[in-house]
């Protein structure tokens, strides 16, 4: 129980931190060069744990699987994440994209046959309702385009969950992390030159600081705390917890960031919070998990 407690809290955290982490690496790093260096080397780092641990991860007939996963859960997922947090602050683009395991639930029903229930609808209506809350606090002066960014993240986050839950029983979880991410990570590197390359790279030590946490905190040490909780059956009562991470994101942005804290953000941030947990607390006749 206090092992499952300590990882549980560990993941929340490192989630939560993670967008603070990747606004201070914005600061001079772009964002495509941050979001693809995430992915390489947080990829081959569960890579090295995967073979360390005897997994295979059955290419063979899988190719297409892991493709759908590389391009919604990498490619869509941390690529845009990075632009929408470069647009918003890090605590409003936190509790947007969190709106990921409502979006899931909403797209379970006609994609998986998930019942949706009263309790469901009631806390996707609360989280919906806390972003327009929090929306109240920029009086028109947040970014629509960051806006748009945001919650685009989640729709590809919440359509690679449903990924994940349909190729479950064909790829290995491990291998459904590691090889998408580095996968994926190539892909943002060539979007990356493309678009620029290194250019405005300004390596500090806050900035070399915010991306070594965000590669090897926020992604790689993440996911293998998810995947132990995965992988000892503690997964659902993980999914209840992750309405958490919004919490840790807007305190840590008007700690470290001196990101605007008024009853918008802190009202908006319940609610939305309080969404999350109920879509999660009551998951119906199947589990849907967040990735």
């Amino acid at each position: 129980m206090r092992t499952r407690l300590i990882v549980t809290a560990l993941l929340i955290l490192a989630w939560g931190s993670t967008f603070t982490s990747i606004k201070i690496a914005l600061e001079g790093c772009p964002p495509l060069v941050l979001a693809a260096t995430r992915c390489l080397i947080g990829g081959a780092l569960l890579v090295l744990v995967a073979l360390a641990a005897g997994r295979r991860p059955g290419l063979r007939g899988n190719l297409g699987p892991y493709a759908v996963l590389a391009l919604l859960n990498v490619v869509g997922f941390f690529g845009l994440q990075v632009l929408a947090i470069d647009h918003l602050d890090s605590g409003y683009a936190s509790l947007l994209l969190y709106l990921q395991p409502v979006i899931t639930v909403l797209l379970a029903r006609p994609l998986l046959g998930d019942p949706l229930g009263p309790v469901r609808v009631l806390g996707a209506l609360t989280a919906f309702a806390g972003v327009a809350v929090v929306s109240l606090r920029h009086e028109g002066e947040v970014s629509t385009y960051g806006i748009v960014l945001a919650v685009a993240t989640a729709l590809s986050w919440s359509l690679g969950t449903i990924a994940v839950q349909r190729t479950a029983s064909r790829v290995e979880p491990l291998w459904a992390v590691a090889l998408p991410l580095l996968g994926g990570g190539v892909v943002l590197a060539a979007a990356a030159a493309v678009t620029g390359g290194t250019d405005g790279l300004d390596l500090t030590p806050r900035v070399g600081g915010a991306i070594a946490w965000t590669t090897l905190v926020g992604t790689a040490l993440a996911w293998l705390l998810w995947m132990h909780l995965v992988t000892t059956g503690e997964v659902g009562r993980v999914a209840v917890s992750i309405f958490l991470v919004p919490v840790v994101a807007v305190v840590l942005g008007w700690l470290l960031l001196d990101e605007q804290l008024g009853w918008p953000l802190v009202a908006g941030t319940v609610l939305v919070c309080a969404g999350v947990f109920a879509v999660n607390r009551w998951p119906g006749r199947r589990d849907v998990r967040a990735t």
